[in-house]
């Protein structure tokens, strides 16, 4: 019986240090915990430190010039709708190329003139309207078309293109005043396909989604930053929008006057600030400004809204400047742990490239946390900054471990695996 006993509990002892050397070799095989990652940034970043200059605006009728991040820069009276004049006709030539669809500098379709388009041009001719002579049976392409609906502004033409889209300008008009809506447009009104009319109406706020509307159609913003074009029959058409001669940063888009409305224009401007680093694209819209002849001295009507337009445009490209990322660099604290003791710092790995920013505009900083995988090499990245300025695109900076967080020794395994 001893012996049975003895060798009973002999095997119970092997079996209990293979058990043990069994549960050792699992711990120090198993798998490690996560590290802790704490990481805190400051709340926000200036990245062109300064005050932007102030935009002018006009001391009359509405103005509103805006940012491609949807910043107001300048405004006066912006939400008012006030008759617009041949403005309108950006509406018109969008609701066209809506409906007959053109590639940037294809010509499109051809449309024969018929006797109603002569009539249109002797009923605004005699009105003392903008207009261009046309003849039945003359041949003109669809890009033809909107050349001369958006240089001289020919109110005919406008006209012509309404009939061919929708049967009657009374249709089309109903239909570029569902488009508008379908824009946010909220405080427009097209009672006819040229502006003539006051009860074409719009806010200068509406106006320039208008204008975002109409620059995203390649064929359109190539027209309306058109200088000049010549018809088949030698006739010479110039554009009414004398900013498109001040340089390459001026996009066009369309001139307007009525007696009830004013000198009116819509615009828009893109400044390159540095090579490699995006434009900065402007939108701006002026309503019943006076005329000044010192400004434009051929259709001094028109001199109030583009002094209006310039002065602007002047500020607000002062109020951007390209910044180098590599010298702009959130500050942040924090550490990489895990529970044997092993730790590193955390700084932000700079980042290369150049980006645009309005002077003093204030990056709202937030961090956004990483998966680490256990005892981290440095350099590992566990965390993001995110740079979010109002309406614009976010910048991302990485955080990593300064040092390596070293692996646990064979000790913390057998007792903590």
């Amino acid at each position: 019986m001893r012996r049975a006993f003895t060798v009973t509990a002999m095997a119970t002892g092997v079996a209990v240090v293979a058990a043990g050397g069994t549960v050792a070799v699992l711990r120090l095989r198993g798998p490690l915990p996560a590290p802790r990652v704490s990481v805190t940034a400051q709340h926000d970043l200036v990245l062109a430190p300064g005050d932007p200059p102030a935009v002018p605006v006009p001391s009359a009728g509405s103005f509103l010039l805006q940012s491609d991040a949807g910043l107001d820069l300048g405004a006066a009276d912006p939400d008012t709708p006030r008759p617009i004049g041949s403005v309108a006709k950006v509406m018109t030539a969008l609701v066209v190329l809506a409906a007959h669809p053109l590639d940037a500098g294809a010509d499109g379709p051809s449309l024969t003139l018929s006797a109603q388009d002569v009539k249109f041009f002797e009923q605004d001719a005699a009105a003392g309207g903008s207009a261009i002579a046309v003849q039945a049976g003359e041949t003109l392409t669809e890009r033809q078309l909107l050349l001369a609906l958006l240089l001289p502004s020919a109110n005919n033409i406008a006209d012509t293109l309404a009939v061919w889209v929708s049967g009657s300008v009374a249709a089309f008009s109903a239909r570029a005043t569902g488009e508008a809506m379908a824009l946010g447009m909220t405080q427009s009104h097209f009672d006819d396909a040229s502006g003539v009319s006051d009860a074409t109406v719009a806010s200068v706020r509406d106006l320039i989604r208008l204008a975002r509307a109409a620059l995203a159609v390649p064929a359109l913003a190539g027209v309306v930053q058109t200088q000049s074009a010549t018809l088949p029959d030698g006739t010479v058409l110039r554009n009414l929008n004398i900013l498109l001669s001040g340089g390459s940063d001026w996009l066009g888009l369309k001139t307007g006057w009525t007696g009830a409305a004013g000198g009116c224009l819509l615009f828009a401007a893109r400044h390159s600030y540095a090579p490699g680093a995006p434009p900065v694209t402007f939108y701006g819209a002026a309503l019943s400004q006076p005329p000044d002849a010192a400004v434009d001295a051929d259709h001094p009507e028109l001199g109030g809204a583009f002094a209006a337009a310039r002065d602007a445009m002047t500020a607000a490209f002062a109020g951007y400047t390209a910044v180098d990322l590599a010298t702009a660099t959130p500050e942040v604290a924090g550490s990489v742990s895990e529970p044997w003791g092993a730790r590193s710092d955390v700084a932000v790995r700079a980042v290369r490239g150049t980006v645009v920013a309005r002077l003093g505009q204030a990056f709202d900083l937030s961090v956004v946390r990483r998966p680490a995988a256990p005892a981290p090499r440095a350099g590992t990245e566990v965390a993001t900054v995110r740079g979010s300025p109002p309406g614009g695109a976010a910048l991302d900076w990485a955080v990593v471990t300064t040092d390596p967080v070293g692996a646990p020794d064979w000790w913390w395994h057998l007792l903590n695996g």
